[in-house]
């Protein structure tokens, strides 16, 4: 298991907004916490795996996509801070995100 920083959550905040202001063409600065992915930028799931990928080149990490897909089913996302939230947890526990 990995140590979650402020720094790190930062981090991975910040990479997350990027990601969805570039691939839903928004302004950063329109996006918050509280922002819906379906509503407020139309986003995909396709967007979400994308994500994945790039979190676990990032932080040198094997994450496995059915790992992933058993934590979404009993926590959407329905907002950026689900995502966040995901992707900490994701950084902490790997797949063993399941079990969380």
């Amino acid at each position: 298991m990995r140590e979650i920083t402020n720094e790190i959550k930062a981090e991975i905040k910040d990479m997350i907004f990027d990601y969805y202001a570039e691939e839903c063409e928004v302004d950063k600065a329109s996006i918050n916490d509280n922002t819906s992915l379906q509503d407020d930028l139309e986003s995909d799931s396709l967007m979400l795996v994308e994500l994945i990928e790039m979190t676990a080149d990032k932080f040198d990490m094997d994450i496995k996509l059915q790992s992933i897909g058993k934590y979404m089913l009993k926590t959407p996302m329905n907002t950026m801070n689900d995502v966040i939230d995901m992707f900490c947890k994701v950084y902490q526990f790997g797949n063993d995100i399941v079990e969380q």
